[in-house]
């Protein structure tokens, strides 16, 4: 049984409110900003009820085992006739996706881009990767500073094959490189897995790449030709500009056999809850049922907690690690 901790409040004044505990859960997911906080709590008389306002610039943090899973503005808060209190908090990333501006980058790397948008901010920065690939221009009129972030780290991506995720931890944000890290959670049938579900699918495959330039000459070209025998043929024509080297070619190519040319697969898993399954890292997962013996990389989480227990749902991908 985990014993968790729900305080609120501003200004270095924070009021404990775990008594008045019903449910919690906590929410992440690859590609969002911010991760969430969603509570359910008791207000009745009966109680001390909690002074939960979303107007006053209240702060939420939550500890499980007195470590903390969470902190974050406190941005909804809504009371019924059932005698409940339900609030929502998002962690400070929810500063890049709500506040919009215009931006012109001229050969700045993604690491340049996700810097100057936290100090325009006013936003702490953790640490930053050295993502290292210049982007040549990135031109962006009335966006979210999040949508810049990450149009800088998907063209990132398809440069060079690397993925990179953003993330906040105790008020400071972070940028880091997608990896494998020396220890990780283990996700098992005979351990903690409670229920899992597996799904594949070919809709989104392409057996055949072809690179051509805005003037349609052609600068290159990739065929899975054992794929194709299996299920047909589906091409996909992507441009390239017209002084692309042979490196950014065959990077591209790499990251279609990667992304696209594969059949897809997705791992849902419902398992006893472990606080270091947060999307864009990873678990090491066991299910011999459907051949699962593998590093997997965790693309959306949700733990919930609840009457003394803790549960999570994980989202995870069988991408492989570069």
């Amino acid at each position: 049984m985990n014993k968790i901790t729900l305080k609120i409040g501003k200004n270095g004044t924070y009021k404990n409110i775990s008594e008045l505990i019903q449910k919690v859960s906590v929410t992440g997911r690859r590609g969002d900003a911010p991760r969430t906080l969603s509570a359910t709590l008791f207000d009745s008389e009966q109680f001390a009820r909690a002074s939960a306002n979303s107007g006053e610039g209240q702060q939420v943090f939550f500890y499980c085992d007195k470590s903390e899973i969470f902190r974050g503005l406190l941005m909804t808060d809504s009371r019924s006739s059932k005698r409940t209190l339900t609030i929502k908090a998002y962690d400070n990333c929810v500063y890049l996706c709500n506040n919009k501006g215009s931006f012109s980058f001229k050969k700045k790397s993604a690491t340049y881009i996700f810097k100057y948008c936290l100090k325009k901010l006013g936003l702490p920065l953790g640490s930053a990767v050295n993502t290292g690939h210049i982007i040549g221009e990135l031109v962006k009129k009335n966006t979210t500073y999040w949508d810049v972030i990450e149009d800088a780290l998907s063209q990132t991506y398809y440069a060079t094959g690397i993925r990179y995720y953003v993330s906040s931890e105790k008020g400071k944000i972070y940028l880091r490189k997608r990896q494998e890290q020396t220890s990780m959670p283990i996700l098992s049938l005979d351990s903690n897995i409670q229920s899992y579900d597996m799904s594949r699918s070919i809709y989104k495959t392409r057996t055949r790449l072809i690179l051509v330039t805005s003037k349609n000459a052609k600068k290159g070209s990739f065929v899975n030709s054992s794929l194709e025998k299996k299920i047909g043929k589906f091409a996909d024509i992507q441009t390239v500009d017209e002084d692309v080297t042979k490196t950014e070619l065959n990077q591209k190519i790499s990251t279609f056999k990667k992304d696209t040319s594969i059949v897809d697969q997705e791992l849902s898993v419902t398992a006893t809850g472990d606080t270091r399954c947060v999307s864009g890292k990873c678990a090491y997962v066991q299910i011999s049922p459907i051949g699962a013996k593998r590093i997997m990389f965790i693309e959306e989480d949700t733990h919930t907690f609840e009457n003394g227990h803790h549960k999570m749902n994980l989202k995870l991908s069988y991408e492989k690690i570069k």
